[in-house]
C-alpha cells in the first residue's frame, strides 16, 4: 500500500490576493478606449492579451465584446494561474510571487517547471515572522545515481514539479514563492490551498498513461503526416477507504466534478500527479470495515 490519496482544489488568485511579482506585465500596450484599433491589433486588458477583429474598433472593451476581440492568452505574469499545462510564465534566472490568501494555506504546488534549479516557499506571519521556509531542488540530475553516471552519463531535464505539504496554519501570513534557474526558467502552474486526504492509502498496481492528441494520418500514397500536439496524463487508481467515510468522499467528489484540481496518488512518480478532472468514481463495498474507491482522472492540456 502506498501513500494516502490527496486532492487539492486550487484557490483562485485575484488582484486582491496577489501582492507583488517580479515578472513584469508588459506583453502589449494597455487597451485605451479612445484609440481606434486596426484589425489584428494586440492589446493588454485585465491580465489578458486580446486581438482585434474589427476595423477602427473604438470604445469597445475587450472583455465585454467577444464578437470584436479574441482573447489570445493570459499575460506572462498571470499565465501560471490560467489552469492550463501547455502555457508557461517565463523569465530568465529568477522570479518571485507574494500572495495574501487570507486563510491558512496547507499546500503549495508548482507544475511544469523548466530549467528550475531551486524553488523556495515561505510563510511570513505579521506577528511571528517566518514560520515556514523550505527550498527544493528540482534541477537536472543523473538518470542513475552512481559516480560514472554523474560525470559521464545521461542527465534528466529535472523534475517537472515540486509539492510542499503540511504547511503550518497561519491565516494572516503572506505566502512567498521564489524560483531560480537558467535562461529558460519557466513554470506552467502555481497553486495553493487546503488539500483533502482520503482513505488509508492508494493500492499498488495503479495505471498511468498519456492521451495523445497529435495528428497521425496516412494519405493514399502511404505517406504519414505528423502534427505534434500536447498530450494529457491519464490515471486510474484504487484507494482503500473506511466504510464510514464513503458518503463523505462521494459528496466531496460531487462538489469538484466541474473543477480542475490537483490529484496526487504518489509522490515518487510525477506521472501519478495529475492536474485535471476526474472522469469516473465508484466505490466497491467489499469488506466489513473498508471499501475500494476507484478513481479515473484526465489531465488538463
Amino acid at each position: 500500500m502506498a501513500e494516502g490519496f490527496l486532492i487539492l482544489r486550487p484557490m483562485e488568485v485575484t488582484e486582491a490576493t496577489l501582492v507583488s511579482s517580479t515578472v513584469p506585465e508588459t506583453d502589449e500596450a494597455v487597451y485605451n478606449p479612445a484609440t481606434p484599433y486596426p484589425v489584428k491589433a494586440l492589446v493588454m486588458w485585465k491580465h489578458s492579451v486580446y486581438e482585434n477583429t474589427l476595423a477602427d474598433n473604438t470604445g469597445n472593451a475587450p472583455d465585454l465584446n467577444p464578437d470584436k476581440w479574441v482573447r489570445v492568452r493570459a499575460t506572462n505574469r498571470w499565465r501560471l494561474f490560467d489552469g492550463t499545462n501547455s502555457s508557461r510564465t517565463a523569465q530568465a534566472n529568477t522570479m518571485s510571487y507574494v500572495f495574501a490568501p487570507g486563510i491558512s494555506i496547507r499546500m503549495v504546488a508548482a507544475l511544469n517547471l523548466v530549467a528550475c534549479s531551486a524553488i523556495r516557499v515561505r510563510l511570513i506571519d505579521p506577528v511571528r515572522g517566518t514560520v515556514y521556509d523550505v527550498t527544493k531542488a528540482p534541477g537536472r540530475r543523473p538518470v542513475r545515481s552512481d559516480p560514472w553516471e554523474w560525470y559521464f552519463g545521461e542527465w534528466t531535464r529535472g523534475l517537472g514539479l515540486s509539492l510542499f505539504e503540511n504547511l503550518p496554519a497561519y491565516p494572516l501570513a503572506q505566502l512567498r514563492v521564489d524560483l531560480t534557474g537558467g535562461e529558460g526558467l519557466a513554470i506552467g502552474l502555481l497553486m495553493y490551498g487546503q488539500p483533502r486526504r482520503f482513505g488509508l492509502g492508494v493500492l499498488r498496481g495503479g495505471k498511468v498513461n498519456r492521451r495523445v492528441y497529435s495528428r497521425r494520418e496516412e494519405n493514399q500514397f502511404g505517406d504519414i503526416e505528423l502534427l505534434k500536439r500536447p498530450s494529457a496524463k491519464e490515471g486510474s487508481h484504487e484507494v482503500l477507504i473506511k466504510n464510514q467515510e464513503v458518503d463523505e468522499v462521494l459528496e466531496y467528489l460531487d462538489t469538484i466534478d466541474a473543477s480542475i484540481c490537483l490529484f496526487v496518488a504518489a509522490r515518487s512518480f510525477s506521472a501519478t500527479v495529475i492536474f485535471g478532472i476526474f472522469t469516473d468514481a465508484s466505490v466497491l463495498l467489499q469488506h466489513r470495515n473498508h471499501s475500494l474507491l476507484q478513481l479515473e482522472m484526465l489531465g488538463a492540456i
